[in-house]
């Protein structure tokens, strides 16, 4: 590459720089990464909502436009100068010259991006309407929860593994009738074994893409989870016959599909160019399994999470998708988002000293460019009851004496 294609390249990043530099480094460089696999550790406060809802929006719009080195044959010492100098205009600005660089930009329909919440895929919805300025756009773009993305696979491709398009989604209080007349038709006690442990065992069982054989091959000589094998065994029957699906069936069954049936999973490999996942120290093993199916194909597959944020143990998540995605994807590339704009310094401080002391965690450290703020005050509680007396007595004192409980640290970008 010569000195002028040199100074081209640098001067269109330049460019792209000024653009967004409403956002960090790191943020920056996680919007411009889309190409193969990306895990972002995104710290408390740290913005990576709005990392996630840019770099879809970027991706869209330009493509890899940041990286790409494709340098026109008919560049001129000119071109080269009116680029260096056009890095120094106001962002506003930059709009058209952005598109100069385009280069293979990603339909809205070959996005896919899962979330944990509704609340969190129509909050992406919005927001990208807003940063694309224009919502038939993103409303192209595949962005829900597991189990929706899931639903929508079934309802079309279900009928190979046994359901049909109108299928039935059994909710907590079904399931529990369910396994009540099992365990009857069964023999087997309430008592001896409490329904509700039975459904987590099962739903456990699930997480992990174990099936009642599975299940019951691993049970041993435990006569205990035996009784359970012999249960999830006929609740699963119970639950065929009734064309209905429990929801841990709606992932692990989807997860079957793909892998059993290589053209649907080849067709959705083949659809989202980049998948894009939310909240992901939360995943389960049949989660990550599912996500690894759909971004086959492409592998940009992004990932965001806090490994110091995981609280989902007990509904199965597994906190080794987040801390070995780079085992899993050996060309993973990292990017730590620890710029926090939420909390004050005294505040990242206890809790930098506070998780340095979690196991197993890849490891970052929080900081702001905001002041410490007020020193922090411990006060021990007898039981969550009377925490949850004393943060609503020191609000209500707050209010009462004028302070303003809505104010945040100054220009937020989370």
């Amino acid at each position: 590459m010569n000195t002028l294609s040199e100074r081209y390249i640098a001067a269109k990043r330049a460019i792209f720089d000024r653009a967004f530099e409403m956002l960090n480094p790191e943020q920056r460089r996680a919007v411009f990464t889309i190409n193969g696999p990306l895990l972002i550790l995104a710290g408390a406060g740290s913005g990576k909502t709005t990392v996630l809802v840019r770099r879809i929006a970027y991706l869209i719009r330009y493509g890899n436009a940041y990286w790409d080195e494709t340098v026109p044959g008919d560049l001129t010492e000119d071109e080269v100068v009116r680029l260096e100098g056009a890095a120094q205009l106001d962002p506003d600005a930059l709009g058209d010259l952005l598109c100069e660089f385009i280069h293979e930009p990603c339909p809205p329909w070959r996005v896919l991006a899962i979330t944990f919440t509704n609340k969190a895929a129509n909050e992406i919805k919005t927001r990208l309407a807003a940063a694309l300025g224009d919502e038939s756009a993103s409303r192209e773009i595949w962005a829900g929860t597991f189990h929706s993305i899931c639903m929508r696979i079934l309802r079309k491709h279900g009928e190979k593994i046994g359901y049909t398009s109108n299928c039935t989604i059994y909710d907590t209080d079904d399931q529990k009738k369910l396994l009540q007349a099992c365990m009857k038709q069964l023999g087997i006690d309430e008592k001896v074994l409490p329904v509700k442990g039975v459904l987590n065992k099962i739903s456990r069982a699930k997480d992990k893409l174990m099936t009642p054989e599975a299940f019951a091959a691993d049970a041993g000589n435990d006569f205990s989870l035996r009784q359970v094998a012999r249960i999830y065994q006929l609740y699963q029957e119970e639950l065929r016959k009734a064309d209905a699906l429990d929801f841990d069936d709606i992932i692990m069954q989807t997860v079957f599909l793909l892998r059993d049936f290589p053209d649907v999973c080849a067709e959705y490999a083949r659809r989202f160019r980049y998948v894009c996942v939310d909240e992901y120290q939360d995943t389960n093993q049949s989660q990550f399994m599912l996500t690894a199916l759909l971004a086959s194909q492409y592998r940009n597959l992004m990932v965001v999470g806090d490994d110091d944020q995981s609280i989902y143990k007990f509904r199965g998540a597994t906190i080794a998708n987040i801390l070995n995605f780079d085992r899993s994807f050996d060309d993973a590339a990292i990017i730590r988002l620890e710029q926090n704009y939420r909390s004050t310094g005294h505040i990242l401080a206890a809790a930098n000293a506070v998780i340095a002391n979690n196991r197993g965690r890849r490891g970052k450290t929080l900081w702001t460019s905001a002041d410490n703020g007020d020193k922090i005050r411990i006060k021990k509680c007898d039981n969550q009851n009377a925490e949850a007396r004393y943060i609503l007595d020191t609000i209500a004192n707050q209010v009462a004496e004028g302070s303003d409980i809505t104010a945040t640290s100054p220009s937020s970008t989370a």
